[in-house]
């Protein structure tokens, strides 16, 4: 955060989001205000003129440094909430059709493009089949182990 201030829990690009950030802390009992962005000096002067003043952004602090964890779990509650409505908004708008094969049966099936990225029954056999989105990546994550290892290994130490 800005200054490492211990009571800054958000740092606005803009006085309105800086508003909002503080509306819904507020909402959720904690008081906050917002901090005057500290002006600095930009390290990279215009050419032929003085040097210009930059700031960092609008800071909201929480008024006691108790609530400020409180106040960041909140915030990113709300962040991943906002994102998770703009994904499935963006999902909704999607139009023409999208083809998927089950993993179970290994048959194709045509779906609307609004349901990428969202589990459907397979219409040949019944089972749970994903609709893949090409917007979602799971380079990152971690599935676990096959299906199977674990009661391999599990057999052996009985």
């Amino acid at each position: 955060m800005a200054d490492d201030n211990p009571l800054t829990v958000f740092v606005a690009d803009s006085p309105k989001v800086a508003e909002a950030v503080v509306a819904l802390l507020s909402k959720e009992g904690l008081t906050a205000e917002l901090a005057a962005p500290v002006p600095r000096a930009d390290p990279e002067p215009v050419l032929g003129g003085a040097d210009m003043v930059t700031t960092d952004g609008i800071e909201v602090r929480v008024a006691d440094e108790k609530q400020a964890e409180q106040a960041r779990e909140v915030l990113g509650t709300a962040i991943a909430r906002a994102k998770l409505d703009a994904l499935r908004e963006k999902r909704a708008t999607r139009t023409g059709t999208v083809t998927a094969a089950c993993e179970e049966c290994g048959k194709t099936s045509e779906w609307p493009a609004a349901s990428m990225g969202t589990t459907e029954t397979c219409p040949h056999c019944t089972a749970y089949m994903d609709i893949p989105d090409p917007d979602d990546d799971w380079s990152g994550v971690d599935v676990g182990d096959a299906e199977g290892d674990d009661e391999e290994e599990g057999e052996g130490t009985k």
